[in-house]
């Protein structure tokens, strides 16, 4: 017998049912042909597999197409993508306005020439489950519903969406607040030089599961561009993608769940199908919310644009527990830290073509994905570029400001030289990967008469947990400046706030008038520092409207105050008291930004707030909320 599993008033609802008339069987059946699903399909297509596709959208393709992002960030070339890319760019230029439009249109060809097919404005509305077996799948288009059986399914809708009809566990969004990465909205716009541009714009952070929410999310990003262009003689914005781009959303429980910690460390998997390669992507400027294991790279070690090398196998790509069903897009299995690095359109196409040679060789065999020799797939793989070994780069620095391969340091002269500079990051980080082997040398640099060996060396020694480091990272916040590391091209941080975020980290209960004064002295904002860095700056913040500096001190310290109080119960009730008084009013946010409502720099600060609030309501009577 088998179960019907579907979506009744937001609830999973599941029924028995006897026998199941399937209007067609096929081997691979692909729910979202976006830009892993399109990949996916014509892999599968082009290994004999009877392939049907199928989307909610009017074209496939996804953020390549249909979100009009032409460009790439960073990702590997490699694969059948590669091919379909040349021929788009050389068949734009001559009959399309961008090759997003020829990109589209070839690889519908690509999909029809091999056998494929495509039901495009079709939904998946169930799954027919036999234990952990998918059997097939309901759907809707046309106003009609029919049923589909499959050998094997790939869920590549990037939300998880029939892997979570089937009962996979998934995750959302960070531990701190449950929100995923700001989504973003793109503009396309005429150049007085007749030349036709893009705009990536970040626009905010939006429950794309909610639709009253994501509509709003969406008019509110699009009007915020519009009005800016107006301003501009020089630009006339043509129209804006219909398909907007959400960075992540539910991702799945899968056999193996890549982690921060095995990213940074540089895994090896023996059964590699792909290679991610990027930096930790995120996007977001409130740090302070992220896992301590991301800010101890992205903001203590100043490394945010260090680019990491992820191996990805076929376990990554498996919901756990189930048998015939695969996942290729941003929602396979890793944490929420390395879902801001494993997302890259390069990456994703290579996860899709992975994804659809592994199920069409299971189908044409009759197992199961996993039963497929690896040896089978990865020859197949090989052969269009999809695998190599060049892929398996390791980390690096790859940018026009900084291109150099990276390894962590194990000598002690050779951290010490490097502490001493504007860029010490990767000497800082491997400090912390170094634990207990360092700490006398950096309790015998911190009294050192050079202020920049002195200060990173505490950064360091605190990033190993020693409270030895607190008196210096207080003179540091005492001393707080407007001096920033250089390690990186963008999103570089200011040694004050790393100073503040180690002090919280180490529970310091000394630093408590400090971080008082910062949040509750209404004259803080008047200090000089925050008010030196005027201009926009890549380096620092893209944002015009928006004081970088400012925000990273007073979203830091009232983390760092929330850590106090849970470090040190005695003190809980009055933090709690003083930052209930920081928050009561909008004073700080208005002293980052004036923008409104619903704009992306008007929620960041907003985030930081609601984080207060949630943390000075727990465990209060029900009056109090």
């Amino acid at each position: 017998m088998l179960t019907y599993k579907r979506i009744v008033n937001g609830a999973l609802m599941e029924s028995p049912v006897d026998q199941v008339e399937f209007a067609e069987q096929v081997d691979v059946l692909v729910a979202g042909v976006g830009t892993a699903g399109a990949l996916a399909v014509i892999a599968a297509a082009a290994q004999g597999a009877n392939t049907l596709g199928v989307d909610r959208l009017p074209g496939i393709g996804g953020m390549g197409t249909m979100g009009y992002v032409s460009g790439y960030y960073y990702g590997l070339d490699g694969g059948l993508h590669v091919d379909i890319d040349t021929e788009a760019q050389a068949m734009g230029r001559e009959h399309f306005l961008d090759r997003v439009e020829a990109k589209k249109y070839i690889m519908e060809n690509r999909i029809a020439e091999s056998g494929g097919r495509l039901s495009l404005e079709t939904t998946v509305t169930g799954v027919f489950m036999e234990g952990n077996t998918i059997k097939g799948v309901s759907l809707l288009s046309d106003g009609k519903q029919w049923n589909v059986g499959c050998k094997v399914l790939i869920d590549a809708t990037a939300d998880s969406s029939v892997v979570t009809l089937a009962g996979c566990a998934t995750q959302t969004g960070r531990e701190s607040d449950g929100k995923t990465r700001p989504f973003t909205s793109v503009k396309v716009w005429l150049h007085e030089n007749g030349s036709i541009t893009r705009t990536n714009h970040d626009s905010g952070y939006v429950n794309q599961y909610d639709p009253f929410e994501l509509s709003q999310g969406i008019l509110q990003a699009h009007a915020s561009q519009l009005l800016e262009e107006f301003s501009d003689e020089k630009k006339r914005v043509m129209f804006f993608a219909p398909f907007i781009g959400i960075r992540e959303g539910r991702i799945i429980d899968a056999e193996k769940n890549i982690t921060i910690d095995e990213v940074i460390a540089g895994m090896q998997e023996e059964e590699t199908l792909f290679y991610g390669y990027c930096d930790f992507d995120k996007h977001g400027k409130d740090h302070a919310l992220e896992t301590d294991a991301l800010q101890d790279l992205y903001v203590a070690a100043n490394l945010s644009t260090a680019c990491f090398t992820v191996p990805v196998t076929l376990r990554s790509m498996t919901p756990k527990g189930f048998r015939n069903l695969l996942v290729a897009g941003r929602h396979v299995g890793m944490d929420h830290d390395v879902a801001s690095l494993l997302r890259m359109q390069r990456d994703m196409q290579k996860c899709g073509e992975s994804a659809g040679v592994a199920a069409a060789l299971a189908a044409a065999d009759g197992v199961t994905p996993d039963q497929v020799p690896y040896n089978r797939i990865k020859g197949i793989l090989e052969a269009t570029g999809c695998l190599t070994e060049k892929h398996n780069k390791g980390i690096w620095f790859d940018d026009s400001f900084r291109r150099e391969e990276i390894h962590w340091m194990t000598d002690p002269e050779a951290i010490k030289a490097e502490l001493a500079t504007d860029k010490p990051g990767i000497a800082i980080y491997s400090c912390k990967l170094l634990g207990e082997a360092i700490v006398p040398q950096l309790k015998a640099w911190i009294a050192s008469e050079d202020r920049m060996l002195r200060f990173a060396s505490a950064i360091s020694l605190g990033l190993i947990g020693e409270a030895a480091a607190a008196p210096v990272l207080r003179e540091i916040v005492r001393e707080r400046d407007a001096f920033y590391y250089k390690d990186c091209r963008r999103t570089n941080q200011f040694r004050s706030v790393i100073a503040i975020y180690v002090l919280g980290k180490l529970g310091d209960r000394d630093s408590l008038p400090l971080l008082r004064d910062i949040l509750c002295d209404e004259a803080e904002y008047q200090k000089p520092l925050y008010h030196e860095i005027k201009e926009p700056s890549y380096k620092l913040n893209t944002s015009k409207n928006f004081n970088e500096l400012y925000y990273q001190i007073i979203s830091h310290a009232a983390v760092a105050l929330i850590r106090l109080a849970k470090a040190h119960p005695d003190l809980a009730d009055g933090i709690k008291e003083m930052l209930l008084q920081a928050f009561k009013d909008d004073r700080h946010l208005l002293n980052v930004t004036t923008l409104p409502k619903l704009t992306f720099e008007y929620e960041t600060v907003e985030n930081i707030k609601s984080q207060v609030f949630r943390f000075c309501e727990a465990g209060q009577p029900a009056a109090v909320q």
